[in-house]
């Protein structure tokens, strides 16, 4: 590359840093120019006082749990406490400790928010519990606006903070020794938010008996945490998982010895090496310490490191083995993927950090590290294009194994034997919003792209629709809220939507403001017998 290249990249780079900043910043104005204090809900902790729209009411901030400070610090969720006189709930909450946040961070964070639409005239509406994504070491549920699916779905969206990183998957001996468990702070946090919802959310007009539990990346991963782990059974009435890449991933849930010599590693690391005072040492720490310790903030290798742990209680089992032998939590599932979930994190790992594209021999890296062997039917699956440019080739490995063939691994699972009912989808519309801001190749179905059709905004940065993928837009609301109500995502001027069956292939409904419809091809374009 030459030098006038190079700076003409980090310009870019810079310059696309920068929109998104000011994008994020006009939208959060635009969200609440219109916006007037009123409605007032009593929950069991208190009095709430919410704010009104044209198109939503909004309950912000509600603390679903005590803070986990001082010595609740790497121990489960405990109750709330209440409150005396009315509780502003119109202002977001603090982001859980992360490196990289967008908001106010702390560990009082443990906190969530509830959208209904303005006039609820039913008490009975159907209710979708968002899980944010973020590798679990990222984001929080302030960082996405459900108006789209609240207005036109007719549904109450509650989004939920959970402890990320090593506040919230640290396992170690001595804080098992504690509770009787360790390493699932994060996925405990999450039962505690069902919790609250199954014992207020009717006073918001929502039916506790009709709750759905929906995410992406790490969020689509934590509804299958919920799925297998005991402690959901009960909470949630239907599934999705977009983009969870639950099987067969770097996201574990981590056998406990790994998670054990993980942990270990950490609390020297922040300094606490004595097996016997880890846990009073840890707790020790500021918050920016163990913040500093974790690592890099966008370094895949320092978000691998927090992932849900089997700790033989809150999770017993690997993902595979619970939905294969039908020990989890059974109810109608949603499971998908995007067409080039890869296309992100080689922007992300290559092109916006290292300003250059991907080589052959970081390609064989990849794939080593997702296949555990590099074989010449990999080789000749995946080439390069040249031996300085194996972007798509990598983004291919990235998408295949980690995202589409373990969704794929998913479905036949859960229909291996006669259960709840499941449907795939996969998202595949051409070029989604900000496809076009990776300077060395079009982004095409990026990770984390079809929530620019869900929602109005993604981690504060506004979804800019065309008029056909507003038309794929408002199929896909109908889907999850069909879905959400009944069970069934179809209805009427949707394309039919087939359920997975124990047939191979399945029926896999592509997403795409071309033309949506059933596909038998999905496990082939993947290659997902090589996975």
């Amino acid at each position: 590359m030459q030098p006038g290249q190079r700076h003409s990249r980090r310009r870019v780079a810079i310059a696309l840093a920068v929109s998104m900043i000011l994008l994020a910043a006009v939208q959060v104005s635009a969200s609440t120019a219109w916006a007037v204090i009123g409605d007032e809900v009593t929950v069991a902790q208190g009095k709430l006082r919410g704010k009104v729209d044209l198109d939503s009411r909004q309950f912000l901030n509600i603390p679903y749990a005590a803070p986990p400070t001082g010595v609740l610090r790497f121990r489960p969720p405990q109750s709330p406490s209440s409150w005396q006189g009315v509780r502003d709930a119109t202002n977001q909450g603090n982001v859980c400790p992360q490196g990289a946040p967008l908001g106010t961070v702390s560990e009082d964070c443990l906190v969530l928010n509830v959208i209904t639409p303005p006039a609820v005239k039913s008490k009975n509406l159907p209710v979708m519990v968002w899980l944010h994504g973020g590798a679990y070491t990222l984001g929080s549920g302030a960082g996405y606006d459900p108006k789209p699916l609240v207005t036109n779905g007719g549904v109450i969206v509650v989004s939920v903070n959970y402890r990320l990183g090593s506040f919230g998957y640290l396992a170690l001996p001595g804080l098992a020794s504690e509770s009787g468990t360790t390493g699932d702070y994060g996925v405990l946090d999450q039962q505690a938010g069902l919790r609250w919802v199954r014992e207020n959310i009717a006073a918001f007009g929502g039916n506790p008996g009709n709750v759905t539990i929906f995410g992406e990346s790490a969020g689509g991963h934590s509804i299958c945490m919920q799925l297998i782990s005991p402690g959901a059974a009960g909470l949630f009435h239907k599934a999705i998982s977009q983009s969870g890449g639950c099987i067969d991933t770097g996201l574990g849930p981590a056998p406990l010895n790994t998670a054990y010599s993980v942990g270990g590693s950490f609390a020297k690391e922040a300094g606490c090496a004595d097996a016997a005072s880890q846990a009073a040492c840890l707790r020790g720490k500021s918050m920016d310490e163990l913040i500093k310790a974790q690592g890099e903030a966008f370094s895949l290798q320092a978000q691998l490191r927090w992932i849900p742990t089997i700790d033989g209680k809150v999770i017993r089992e690997s993902t595979k083995d619970a939905l294969t032998s039908g020990r989890y939590n059974r109810v109608p599932l949603i499971s998908g993927t995007n067409k080039d979930e890869g296309d992100l994190f080689v922007a992300f790992g290559w092109h916006l950090s290292k300003l250059r594209r991907a080589n052959a021999t970081e390609l064989e890296a990849e794939i080593r590290a997702r296949a555990g062997a590099v074989t010449p039917e990999l080789l000749a699956t995946y080439r390069p294009e040249a031996p300085d440019n194996a972007d798509a080739a990598l983004s291919g490995v990235i998408t295949d194994g980690g995202f589409a063939c373990p969704g794929e691994s998913v479905v036949r699972s859960v229909t291996s034997r006669p259960g709840p009912v499941v449907y795939q989808y996969e998202f595949a519309d051409p070029k989604p919003p900000y496809s076009f801001l990776d300077p060395f190749m079009p982004l095409d179905d990026f990770h984390a792209s079809e929530l620019f059709y869900l929602f109005a905004t993604l981690q504060g940065i506004p979804s800019v629709l065309d008029l056909r993928q507003i038309q794929l837009s408002r199929q896909m609301i109908g889907y999850w809220t069909s879905f959400a109500a009944t069970g069934n995502p179809n209805g009427p001027g949707r394309p039919n939507w087939p359920a997975a069956t124990v047939s191979t292939p399945s029926p896999v409904q592509r997403l795409t403001s071309e033309g949506t419809a059933p596909v038998s091809t999905f496990p082939a374009e993947h290659h997902c017998r090589l996975w």
